[in-house]
């Protein structure tokens, strides 16, 4: 008996084993085929970046092109071979499985093989959960908020075109061409965030903090939908969320292909590489004459920077006034006579059309419209600024030349914000969409848009970004400030006398019977967060003969 049991046992075995190893060849199939996609998606991940980095223009000679070609190629064709594998797979189903599976166990083996491939291509990917591309004021600002929200080691990088760790771009048109070298401001003096009042955020700062300061780096292409920049030396950067801190690029002479705009001596004045040149040309040109372009903060910073270092300077701008985007006609003539009597001419309602070089190729003469012809040693051009959007073109929603985004800087992907010169936002005031160009809304555009991915990920509820607009500037011995709107009928109260020892005056902007906004030249910092205030606060105006007589002290009651 016992023999004959064994006997039928051996026979189920023996008829049931082939079943058995279909059944196991099916198990195998399903998993490997889950392998498989799984390997394919991946795959087709590393196969957009090489696409992406193949059209960039530069790829630093790491990538040997034929041979990337021919892999692009071969990964057509597998996927076009595993398409196959599927259909085949859905047409017997159960038995067409079973007879895949070797199939499939081999294109699994080859996938490995070609993602391998792939990624020795690429080299090391450099991922990072967050990315800051552009290293000016609001990357570092955005940094210390990373940093004060929580940030593990190794989680945020920041991408600068420019060699140095992030500092307070203004300093540039001020202290830096300050000509006494004791009292100069250097790096490391102006690193961010000591331009308000907070510590200075040295390299060093970055190293303990685990944050990498990849400098010297210009980004020249980027997919938002893969997550992915590429690097002019050909580095690829992965992130889970990027903040757009691109800032603005200077317009330039040459741009409009004015004659002789790239003579020696002429000089634009955003970056550290710029402010270290013209110190080095005022150096060799001491005593010489300068021709400043333009009538807006830079025209007027550098100009009366110039003066204070022995040049003779004339001011060009094309507007009746100078700079028209702010001031009043009245207060505008306080300024253009205060740097007359500093020894400053101005010369209004005329451009330039070109210059004059000498065998040097160095300027020495700069046409204007007009006809005449002024003699030149330095120029300095500040004529405006383009914020740095392109690299996002036809990828990002944008609005009134930048990129839109809501009360958190969100833009339209996700995962993606914008801060600083390149956002526009609402601005809950005004209840309108702008676009702000000042130090002021970059750092605090930074530290929001930080908040508000902190927030997203906590889920915690953070208010929309509520901006008073506010600029500043100091030049000679005068001091300035401006909050709220421009907009509407303006009432100048206080003594304008450019030549005051100490002059102070201000002016209001009312409209809809309403202070909107407000200036003053000389004030205390009290009387600076009067103004601000009183700017927040939109007071109804009842009597504008006794505002004009009130003055300062109105606001100072608020």
């Amino acid at each position: 008996m016992a023999s004959s049991f064994n006997f039928v046992i051996g026979s189920a075995k023996f008829i049931f084993a082939p079943i058995e190893r279909c059944l196991n060849r099916k198990r195998n199939f399903d998993e490997n085929m889950k392998v498989l996609q799984k390997l394919l998606k991946e795959l087709n991940t590393v196969k957009e970046v090489i696409e992406l980095r193949l059209s960039a223009e530069i790829h630093g000679g790491t990538m040997q092109t034929e041979e990337v070609k021919n892999w692009l190629d071969d990964v057509q064709r597998i996927k076009t071979e595993i398409e196959i594998i599927e259909r085949k797979a859905k047409e017997k189903k159960f038995l067409s499985r079973v007879f895949l599976g070797k199939m499939v166990e081999e294109k699994v083996v080859e996938l490995k093989a070609f993602l391998r491939k792939g990624k020795a291509f690429l080299g090391m990917v450099k991922s990072f959960k967050y990315i800051i591309v552009g290293g000016g004021v609001a990357a570092g600002y955005a940094a210390r908020e990373f940093d004060r929200q929580g940030l593990k080691p190794g989680q945020l990088a920041i991408i600068s075109k420019e060699a140095v760790a992030p500092y307070e771009r203004p300093t540039l048109s001020k202290g830096y061409l300050n000509p006494n070298p004791k009292a100069a401001a250097r790096l490391p003096e102006f690193h961010v965030c000591v331009g308000s009042g907070g510590d200075r955020l040295l390299p060093d700062w970055y190293k303990e903090k685990g944050i990498q300061l990849i400098l010297g780096t210009e980004i020249v292409k980027v997919n938002l939908a893969l997550k992915t920049l590429v690097s002019a030396a050909g580095e690829i950067f992965n992130f889970q969320t990027l903040i757009i801190a691109t800032g603005s690029t200077v317009i330039r002479l040459t741009d409009f292909k004015v004659e002789g705009a790239d003579a020696k001596n002429i000089f634009y004045l955003r970056e550290l590489e710029d402010a270290d040149k013209l110190v080095e040309s005022i150096k060799m040109k001491k005593y010489g004459k300068a021709v400043i372009i333009g009538g807006g903060y830079i025209g007027l910073e550098v100009a009366a920077a110039m003066r204070i270092n022995d040049f003779d300077v004339t001011m060009v701008y094309p507007d009746p006034w100078c700079m028209p985007s702010l001031f009043t006609p009245t207060m505008a003539a306080f300024y253009e006579s205060y740097y007359e009597n500093k020894g400053i001419e101005i010369i209004k309602g005329t451009v330039s059309v070109g210059f004059n070089a000498n065998a040097n190729g160095e300027v020495k003469g700069v046409k204007l419209k007009d006809g005449r012809v002024l003699e030149a040693d330095i120029v300095v051009v500040g004529v405006g600024a383009r914020p740095l959007t392109a690299l996002f073109k036809g990828q990002l929603e944008e609005d009134k030349g930048g990129i839109k985004t809501d009360g958190f800087f969100k833009t339209s992907m996700p995962g993606v914000y914008a801060v600083g010169d390149v956002a526009t936002f609402p601005i809950k005031l005004y209840n309108e969409m702008r676009r702000v160009e000042h130090v002021d809304h970059a750092r605090k555009s930074a530290e929001h848009a930080v908040k508000a991915i902190k927030a997203n990920e906590t889920g915690k509820e953070l208010e929309e970004y509520d901006y008073l607009p506010y600029f500043y500037s100091r030049t000679f011995e005068l001091s300035w400030q401006f909050y709220g709107d421009n907009v509407g009928e303006t009432l100048f109260f206080r003594d304008n006398n450019p030549l005051s020892p100490k002059p102070k005056f201000g002016s209001y902007w009312i409209k809809d019977g309403k202070i909107v906004g407000a200036f003053l030249e000389g004030g205390t910092p009290e009387e600076n967060k009067a103004i601000a205030k009183v700017s927040r606060l939109n007071p109804p105006v009842e009597n504008l003969d006794q505002l004009k007589k009130e003055g300062l002290s109105f606001a100072s009651k608020f």
